[in-house]
């Protein structure tokens, strides 16, 4: 969903998200961070990767954790060579 909708998605209880794929059964909660980049100079930033980050227990991760997180995925996609 956050490469599709290109916005950071805070998932506190993945049980409740029907869309949900899970990497590990012990997944309760998740944050994915997509990366923008402009690859051909064009102006028009795509997805070219996302931060996901999952969490044994339900509502790990607030805003802070989508601040900080959206501040790495500004800074990768800013340094690599995309």
């Amino acid at each position: 969903m956050a490469a599709a909708s290109r916005e950071t998605q805070l998932v506190e209880d993945v049980e409740k998200t029907p869309s949900h794929i899970a990497c590990d059964a012990d997944t309760k909660s998740e944050i994915v961070v997509p990366i923008l980049a402009d690859r051909d100079g064009s102006g028009t930033n795509e997805v070219v990767a996302v931060i996901d980050v999952d969490c044994a227990a339900p509502k790990g991760f607030d805003e802070w954790d989508k601040i900080y997180l959206e501040q790495i995925a500004e800074l990768l996609s800013s340094s690599c060579d995309w």
